[in-house]
């Protein structure tokens, strides 16, 4: 399990880990081996200068102000596709229930339970 991030690693194929893999010479398809190519590695110690070159505020004054003009521009557009756009019909409201049954139940005391169930012979159901 230690070996298994290390793709370029001799003991994983040793191990079997990269018979699936085409040998480094092979034609590259869509699964690329792990190789020592391209280790340049940027230093993150170095700095870039300073820029020098600064817009001056008129550059930027005429910039904002194009923006604000095309803004404009694109909330009209918005608006004249939201006018010719199909109204959605408007929602109705949903049918009202009728009025469930007012009456109160009897209390549970009030209730007469039989102590046997009714003769089926007498009243003539079969």
């Amino acid at each position: 399990m230690g070996l298994a991030g290390c793709a370029d690693s001799p003991a994983l194929d040793l191990l079997g880990g990269g018979a699936g893999l085409p040998p480094e010479g092979a034609d590259q398809g869509l699964i690329r081996r792990a190789t020592d190519e391209d280790k340049t590695w940027p230093n993150l110690a170095s700095v870039p200068p300073r820029p020098t070159v600064f817009s001056k505020p008129a550059e930027r004054q005429a910039l904002m102000d194009r923006l604000r003009i095309e803004r404009g521009e694109d909330v009209a557009a918005g608006a004249d596709l939201d006018a010719r756009a199909p109204v959605a019909p408007a929602r109705q409201a949903p049918p009202s229930l009728p009025p469930m049954g007012t009456d109160v139940p009897p209390p549970v005391g009030a209730i007469q339970i039989p102590s046997a169930p009714p003769d089926l012979q007498q009243s003539g159901i079969q």
